[in-house]
């Protein structure tokens, strides 16, 4: 690393050492969730891998403060409170978002770029859980994300400090477990992660469909068993880029369920929703029609909100002003439920 500086040799050991230590952490198989460590430490081995790439190129990466009057810069500091009571300041530096945002520019079509910023959110959220399935579903993302730090390190640092001569294949042994991408909303619910699972789907279904099938955003193998190569010399693993395969060889992966899918949001406008809906007023109308002697009393304010928790989505809420967060709304029924109060009533025994 000649003709680098000390701070810049610094930061590059640590990135490695970062990389090296989730890389660790993720094989260990005593480990059940390995997504958390890995994840953090990825994190930390980017931001001083960018540190070191922008500091090599002398450029700060430090928060500038705002109109400071001079054409020197002035940078943001953190202050910390020693316990002899005196003070010491230490810049601020830019933290991974900030990275990304000078690296990339304007450039939002990147795939090393979207699979970074997929990290981010995701890595406070699963903070403070204990989620083993979550493994599986974003290993595609953590291999891409390894896959892309050797890259950038090799092309900006030189292949001596490529990662490959450290690591080697792990042995195997698990089945597929539980997609919870596709969990039911109460089995999510009683595992505490419907928000990181609606992350996730949300995220994914926001990509473009290149970035989504690029390698660099999520790089995803499969483990086919074969028969005994007739060469005592044959390599047991040989990986082969899907993009040379013939188009017979393609088919067969499909056909076998071997594909990338992500979900796609269509966004429907609110008018057309809510064409098949009735309002309040409307369901107690149809109610009296149906139910001989209802009232609108607590007993039919009871069977509502049973009637709602058992199957929500025969309720569907609107605000009065959609740009306002604020705003007050108003409810929506789907026809079906008045079945469901028809199915409650008649098991008071006709007493309404």
């Amino acid at each position: 690393m000649r003709g680098e500086t000390y701070i810049v040799k610094q930061l590059l050991q640590k990135a490695k050492d970062s990389a090296l230590l989730g890389i660790e952490f993720y094989n260990k198989p005593a480990v059940r969730f390995k997504s958390e460590g890995f994840i953090a430490m990825m994190i930390i081995a980017w931001t001083s891998l960018f540190h070191a790439y922008y500091l090599k190129h002398k450029k700060k990466p430090f928060f500038r403060k705002q109109k400071t009057g001079t054409k020197r810069p002035h940078f943001e500091t953190i202050r910390e409170k020693l316990p002899d009571g005196r003070i010491i300041k230490e810049k601020k530096w830019w933290d991974l978002s900030k990275c990304i945002n000078e690296y990339f520019g304007v450039d939002s079509a990147n795939p090393i770029r979207a699979n970074l910023e997929f990290f981010i959110p995701l890595r406070n959220m699963i903070e403070h859980r204990y989620l083993p399935e979550l493994d599986i579903q974003i290993f595609g993302e953590c291999q891409a994300l390894l896959l892309n730090f050797d890259n950038f390190i090799e092309k900006h640092f030189g292949a001596k400090h490529s990662l490959k001569i450290f690591l080697s294949f792990s042995l195997q042994t698990s089945n597929s477990p539980q997609n919870i991408i596709e969990a039911t909303k109460s089995e999510l619910r009683k595992k505490g992660i419907t928000n990181i699972v609606d992350y996730i789907k949300s995220f994914r279904s926001t990509l473009k469909t290149e970035i989504f099938e690029s390698p660099q955003y999520s790089f995803k193998a499969v483990l086919i068993q074969v028969k005994n190569h007739e060469s005592k010399d044959a390599l047991p693993i040989k990986f082969i880029h899907y993009d040379n395969l013939t188009e017979e060889q393609k088919q067969s992966l499909n056909a076998a369920g071997i594909v990338l899918i992500k979900d796609k949001v269509v966004k429907i406008p609110d008018t057309e929703y809510l064409a098949d809906k009735i309002t309040y007023d409307e369901l107690t109308k149809l109610l009296r029609k149906k139910i001989p002697g209802f009232k609108i009393n607590e007993k039919f304010h009871s069977i509502k909100r049973e009637i709602i928790t058992e199957r929500p989505k025969l309720i569907h809420q609107r605000r009065l002003d959609p740009k306002n967060p604020s705003s007050s709304k108003k409810d929506y029924y789907s026809p079906e439920i008045v079945a469901e109060f028809e199915k409650k009533y008649s098991k008071i025994n006709g007493n309404v």
